[in-house]
């Protein structure tokens, strides 16, 4: 498997990982009570998921994809810096939605919940739409080595 072909591997296998674990979450916010062991599970998961595809793309993909697609660099950027303020909304979200907090007003975190889990299936998709193509086009030619 060529290089950039396994980065579209990964970057899928990311995709789909977060993607299970957003479901998952959801299917916890259709309890009547939050079952606080499992939410916590889920949402540690979800975080180093997020935090591990994050930084993947700025380490690998990102670098790879802008020095070989130079006519999509301004989406790239865009996509990158969006990224990186999507993680801030991220950490405010958890340090607001505390375990204490979570089960103090369980409706009102399901509902905060299901706005950032649609925010980050929009952000995949996004993500999707814009590298995964560049990544299949980079395989057939393989893309410049850093």
């Amino acid at each position: 498997m060529g290089k950039v072909t396994e980065m579209l591997a990964t970057l899928r296998q990311y995709h789909q990982a977060i993607g299970t674990l957003l479901t998952a979450l959801e299917a916890l916010c259709q309890d009547q009570q939050p079952d606080m062991e499992k939410i916590s599970a889920v949402r540690l998961e979800l975080t180093r998921a997020s935090r591990a595809r994050s930084a993947y793309l700025n380490a690998t993909v990102y670098p790879q994809v802008m020095r070989a697609a130079p006519d999509q660099r301004i989406a790239l950027e865009k996509l990158k810096s969006d990224g990186i303020l999507m993680l801030v909304r991220s950490g405010d979200h958890i340090r607001h939605w505390t375990p204490r907090q979570i089960a103090a007003d369980w409706s009102g975190y399901c509902s905060a919940s299901k706005l950032a889990r649609a925010t980050m299936r929009s952000r995949i998709e996004l993500e999707a739409k814009l590298l995964y193509p560049l990544l299949k086009e980079g395989s057939a030619r393989q893309l410049p080595r850093s």
